[in-house]
């Protein structure tokens, strides 16, 4: 989305003459809407705050890849954050910056050194970062489209089904594990716990 945004941009008197059905013919409902939303608040910018929102697109391509998914991440999961966890967080930031500068340096390494995946986890809050190495396995290679409804489904689990997909995680191998998560979000709701539990028993 952010190369479109770069495009409407850079060309907003052609968008603009474009018939409306050209405009977004194509897309799906969804995206046609936010795309249109887009153009909305784009029209209404004064040519300072177009000149600075191309500045921070043009940043944002810049970074790597890695480094954009990083921020994705981090962005889905403080958007999900319950508000006992933002609440934690905070009070850990305190903390942290009360801290002599050395000991910072030392917790900071300390984190750098982590697994990439691991590091990744913490940014999901302090609930699911404590239990992502357990659930690393399962969660690391998941596809775009299936992050957030995983996300949401992670932040309404129990411990013990935290921990009972952590075991499923392990026993499982690399190849199946994909199939196991949908399979896991195939649940209802309201069921998720009680299949999890079956499974670990090796209930069918």
């Amino acid at each position: 989305m952010a190369a479109v945004l770069g495009l409407l941009l850079a060309m907003p008197p052609a968008w603009a003459a474009l018939p409306p059905a050209l405009q977004t013919a194509g897309l799906p409902a969804a995206e046609r809407e936010q795309l249109e939303a887009r153009a909305a608040r784009l029209a209404r910018m004064t040519p300072d705050e177009r000149a600075r929102l191309s500045a921070r697109v043009a940043a944002w391509q810049a970074l790597p890849a890695a480094e954009r998914q990083r921020r994705r991440i981090a962005h889905e999961a403080a958007a999900t954050l319950p508000h006992a966890e933002r609440v934690r967080l905070q009070q850990a930031a305190t903390h942290f910056a009360a801290l002599p500068e050395a000991e910072q340096r030392t917790l900071r390494l300390e984190f750098e050194q982590l697994d990439q995946g691991l590091r990744r986890g913490w940014l999901l809050g302090p609930v699911l970062g404590l239990d992502w190495p357990g659930l690393h396995p399962l969660f690391s290679a998941i596809p775009e489209a299936e992050r957030m409804p995983a996300l949401l489904a992670l932040r309404a689990t129990s411990p013990q089904a935290r921990a009972d997909l952590a075991a499923l995680a392990q026993r499982t191998p690399p190849h199946e594990r994909a199939a196991l998560r949908s399979a896991w979000l195939a649940v209802p709701v309201e069921s998720r716990d009680a299949w999890l539990r079956a499974r670990v028993a090796g209930t069918p």
